[in-house]
């Protein structure tokens, strides 16, 4: 180890003329010939300030980090109120006029120019799992007499179970009319607020739609819905039902949307093969529209659909309750998109207001839930209008105002007097005048099951089947990178880039838009014994820029065309640049400092995960558009590497990842997209991240924290850690790891690293470039193995 590489633990005494520096300095600084791009250095100071030459001076001022998240903010706004026209415009148009083809050749070139949206949808909420084939309806009855738990003049009601997959039953209520014969099938789906039971009540001397249905000779299910109870979980973050159950299920590639949908068809499955030549019917409110709308724009069965208390445009999902958070959902299909890929079936729109709701923080995301007003609602059904227009067939859609109805109501509820009648004239039927009164109905031993029994069962079978997933995960990653080829260099680089393309596309995010000029702006920090520092401001795209400090190492003062390596050293969650390089802050121990101590320049950025809910909004907003906060850092460091390696006294070939915690999160992110890293180290994070995330038997799992923003779309079935190395590879690839750092286990770390040096030992043959260094210690930099890393491929003593 040469007297520069010493233990992060140890300094080394030093001393400097304060004429070298400015000789030094002047002269290294002036030499930055390539950044032509930027206008003449501005030499004037403020407040005793000035700029590094050849740049401008950073005048921003407050707190640079906040002005960052708040531009990422507004850039991230701005980009979903464009998705609004994008969508739009993506949106298939005929290639013939309505007057050269068909009504039915229309609607057959709809459907098929449609598929590609409709195979999409389906993915981004998660219906990737094949259903049980129909089976038959499992009754519960507490009477030997009879199955019915419930009945009036013209229904009984009974308590059904269906397969929807192995190991998971839906439940709910089967509303069987005492008309012959039965008229139509349909699926009426409550609010996630509301038990079947309490779907089926009459309110303010309103029928509830389902005993209407099955009064007018509909055969009516009635399913559970997962609730949104708050509770804390295990003891730590409160959550509602809806949020834990959707933490596993996002990361593993499902998502609760996908699953209701499912267990909802699944019933529709038993009454389409016992009743195929009936009409078929779906309706909703509330968290039932929701779940009914993409149900509906899913599968061509439905031949009419009725929402209520939902529909209306999308841009604020991100605002509301974390389980409506779709990943992708703005690039294709926003309310007025899912309504038309109904067509040509028909779809009615109530909009009639949906329930409220407003969840609390506490760990939890925080979101607020309000049925859109009537307005917006209308303004999006204009958007779907316009959408089928060109094809003929805007007469499937249709809205019904809510205002034609008295406002006398006490609670919200769904329904319009014209509702039924337009759902049953959609399918060909006429509205009965039935001959019995629509009296509630009659519980006849009280109901099958309590609430919170119902509760209990319903987030133990989707819980049991996220972890089921879970477990088979590593099988899906093997079988999902089979089209890996190491047998030669060559055949690695090329047959790896498909999976780099797909991590940068479907699981980060891409931006894909050119970057802004540097437009540099600097101003000088606090000076070490052995090196000068900058603050520094760089354009990335509008309203998003990238911020850090530089620090620059006096030998490289004093030897200005000399190229020197540099490390990219990346702080953790809520940190600062500051943090890393004074102070002796007990996760970094001003380890940036110590890199510059031993002659690495050091750029210590500021990434914008801080702030809490402000950032954590950030990752919302990103994942409605298919990105994440990942997809704004991975173009920040990629114009810091441009910036870096355009710098005379930097040699680009040698610039290095460094991260801690959410860092080390980054380290294995960023360096796997941005080529300009030579190598990166991920400390105090390493370990199996997916297992971290989905589990719920586990204490250090995601599931119980504040973190809400951590979990990734359908990452589970392709990348963990060691398949985000891959990325990384060939290039040398380091963990730290502190034995009593609390991410995670010892035994999960190591076994996920040793598939990372499976990899590069038998398959790279490049055993010498993934190391992993132990410690005794915390969550914290150790700083000794690492430094030694560095010195191997960077090599300050190499100039």
């Amino acid at each position: 180890m040469t007297s520069r590489r010493k233990s992060l633990y140890c300094t080394r005494p030093a001393a400097i003329l304060c004429v070298f520096m400015l000789i030094g300095a002047t002269s290294w600084l002036t030499t930055q010939t390539n950044l032509a791009q930027d206008k003449p250095a501005n030499e004037k100071q403020t407040n005793g300030k000035s700029p590094m030459p050849g740049t401008r001076l950073l005048e921003l001022e407050g707190d640079i980090a906040s002005h960052m998240v708040d531009g990422i903010d507004r850039f991230l706004l701005d980009k979903i109120k464009a998705s609004i026209s994008l969508r739009t415009q993506s949106w298939p148009r005929p290639e013939r006029a309505k007057g050269e083809q068909t009504k039915e050749e229309g609607e057959s070139r709809y459907e098929l120019a449609i598929s590609p949206f409709r195979s999409e949808l389906k993915r981004i909420i998660g219906m990737v799992d094949d259903r049980s084939p129909p089976g038959t309806w499992l009754y519960e009855s507490r009477s030997i007499d009879s199955l019915s738990i419930g009945e009036n003049d013209f229904c009984s009601a009974r308590w059904v179970r269906w397969s929807v997959f192995d190991g998971v039953d839906g439940e709910g209520l089967l509303l069987v009319p005492k008309v012959d014969p039965v008229r139509f099938t349909s699926v009426f789906i409550p609010d996630a607020g509301q038990s079947p039971e309490e779907a089926c009540a009459n309110r303010d001397d309103k029928i509830a739609w389902p005993v209407e249905w099955v009064r007018q000779g509909g055969l009516v299910l009635v399913p559970s819905v997962i609730g949104r109870d708050r509770e804390k979980r295990n003891g730590r973050a409160t959550l509602t039902d809806q949020e834990y159950l959707y933490r596993s299920a996002f990361v593993l590639g499902r998502h609760i949307l996908g699953y209701q949908v499912q267990e909802s068809l699944a019933g529709l499955d038993i009454l389409k093969r016992d009743h195929p030549d009936l009409p078929t019917v779906v309706g909703g409110w509330g968290e039932g529209g929701w779940i009914a709308l993409h149900a509906c724009a899913v599968d061509t069965r439905i031949q009419s659909a009725l929402i209520s208390g939902h529909f209306g445009p999308r841009e604020s999902t991100w605002n509301e309750p974390i389980h409506r958070n779709v990943h992708g959902l703005l690039r294709n299909h926003g309310d007025a998109q899912l309504a038309a890929m109904v067509a040509p079936r028909n779809l009615i729109i109530d909009s009639s207001p949906g329930p409220s709701v407003d969840i609390g923080g506490d760990g939890g995301a925080p979101g607020k839930l309000q049925g859109p007003s009537e307005s917006d609602a209308r303004s999006e059904y204009e958007k779907g209008i316009a959408l089928l227009e060109p094809w003929g067939i805007a007469s499937k859609l249709r809205f019904l105002s809510a205002k034609e109805e008295s406002t006398s109501r006490s609670t919200p509820t769904p329904g319009t007097s014209r509702a039924t009648r337009e759902v049953l004239e959609s399918v060909g039927l006429s509205v009965m005048e039935p001959k019995v009164r629509a009296v509630p109905i009659r519980w006849l031993l009280g109901e099958i099951d309590s609430k919170g029994a119902l509760r209990s069962r319903t987030i133990a079978k989707w819980d049991r089947f996220n972890q089921r997933i879970l477990e088979k995960s590593p099988d899906e990653r093997d079988r999902y990178w089979k089209g890996l080829d190491t047998k030669t260099p060559e055949s690695f680089q090329q047959s790896v880039q498909p999976y780099r393309e797909y991590f940068k596309n479907e699981i980060i995010g891409e931006w894909k838009q050119e970057m802004l000029p540097f437009q540099v702006r600097t101003r000088n920090g606090i000076h070490g014994a052995n090196w000068v520092s900058y603050e520094v401001v760089l354009d990335v795209f509008d309203d998003v820029f990238a911020y850090g400090v530089l620090l620059v190492p006096n030998e490289v003062l004093k030897n200005p065309k000399t190229k020197r390596p540099c490390v990219v050293f990346q702080h953790g969650l809520e940190g600062r640049p500051m943090d890393v390089i004074a102070g002796d802050h007990p996760a970094y121990h001003d380890v940036a400092a110590k890199l510059a101590d031993q002659g690495y320049v050091v750029f210590a950025p500021q990434n914008c995960y801080l702030f809490q809910d402000r950032f954590r909004s950030l990752q919302r907003k990103s994942n409605l558009l298919g990105k994440t906060l990942f997809s704004t850092m991975v173009a920040q460091h990629r114009q810091i590497v441009r910036w870096l390696g355009s710098l005379e006294s930097v040699d680009a070939d040698r610039i290095a990842f460094y991260g801690l915690s959410y860092g080390g999160k980054s380290a294995m992110r960023i360096p796997a997209l941005v080529d300009g890293y030579c190598l990166s180290i991920c400390s105090a994070d390493f370990n199996d991240w997916v297992w971290k995330n989905a589990s719920t038997h586990s204490p250090y799992s995601y599931v119980w924290t504040g973190e809400y923003e951590i979990f990734e779309f359908d990452l589970g079935p392709k990348f963990n850690y060691a398949e985000m190395a891959r990325l990384i590879a060939p290039r040398p690839f380091m963990v730290e790891r502190g034995h009593f750092d609390g991410v995670a286990p010892d035994d999960r770390v190591a076994a996920e690293f040793a598939k990372v040096k499976n990899f590069y030992t038998t398959k790279l043959n490049l055993p010498d470039r993934a190391k992993i260094a132990w410690f005794v210690g915390p969550h914290t930099i150790d700083g000794k193995e690492t430094f030694a890393f560095l010195e191997q491929y960077l090599g300050t003593s190499q100039q």
